[in-house]
């Protein structure tokens, strides 16, 4: 019974070592004016959720709610003592888009499982230099940002601000607003990296319709854009890992990750 327990746990904190994905989901994406939901930070795997998070002044730079009025600071309505991250709700009808951006956090990994990270989230081309530097045998030592976005569907009107580029490391810029497609269409997604399109790059696409999971692996064309066939109901999510060395004030990471979420609902 206690090699059962102690492998549980190990397993359990082994979990959470991988579960680096952070993403925004509403109880409710589409909404009536003046209708509430809770928008809650899951941590996890591929909408896998492990664990909800509470809000973290400490490790947020900047959580904004962007409509078409235009931009809000929003970090001072939400909740850091218990979930839900915030409740929002607007009089206003439109398409609404929050916005979060967290600090640092620091890993290590030995060599074998870092580089099997590397493997699943597509970012093989950091094995590779790994090798070029002599080393493949050493741990991996990183620092992770994330980027999280959410769309937020009030009353019938389409319009809003979340087309436009918001100027982020890392950013998910949906082309098209997923709320004006029937079921069934398709919309186009653009990743953007340090002001440059993210072009012939791994991306996923997550949808968790009643409780099944499925993920699309897919590649960016030359302007860094995807089409995603909305052909599932539930909570969708795009998402994305970019690695590069890292660049500066590093402390005890030798690279540096950033991880951008954008979610939204279908009926």
């Amino acid at each position: 019974m206690k090699a059962l327990l102690g492998l549980a746990i190990l397993i359990f904190f082994s979990m959470q070592a991988f579960a680096h994905e952070y993403w925004f989901e509403a109880d409710d994406f589409v909404l009536t004016k003046r209708q509430p939901t809770s928008i809650r930070l899951f941590v996890g795997e591929s909408l896998k959720m492990s664990e909800e998070r509470v809000f973290d002044p400490s490790k947020t730079r900047s959580f904004d709610l962007f409509a078409k009025a235009g931009r809000f600071d929003m970090r001072t309505m939400a909740n850091n003592d218990a979930p839900p991250i915030m409740s929002f709700s607007s009089n206003s009808e439109g398409t609404y888009m929050l916005n979060m951006e967290r600090d640092w956090s620091y890993i290590s990994l030995q060599s074998d499982k870092f580089e099997d990270y590397l493997r699943d989230e597509g970012m093989a081309y950091i094995i590779q230099e790994r090798a070029r530097l002599n080393e493949s045998a050493s741990p991996g030592r990183e620092r992770y940002s994330r980027f999280l976005k959410t769309l937020i569907q009030v009353g019938n009107d389409r319009t809003g601000n979340i087309k436009t580029r918001i100027g982020s490391k890392l950013e998910i810029v949906p082309l098209d607003n997923p709320y004006t497609k029937k079921f069934g269409a398709s919309a186009a997604f653009q990743f953007w990296f340090d002001d440059r399109m993210l072009a012939d790059y791994t991306v996923f696409a997550d949808n968790k319709d009643r409780g099944k999971i499925t993920t699309q692996k897919l590649t960016t064309d030359k302007d860094g854009k995807v089409i995603v066939r909305l052909d599932r109901k539930g909570v969708w999510q795009l998402r994305v890992v970019y690695m590069q060395r890292c660049q500066r004030n590093c402390r005890e990471a030798d690279w540096e990750s950033y991880w951008g979420s954008l979610s939204f609902g279908m009926q």
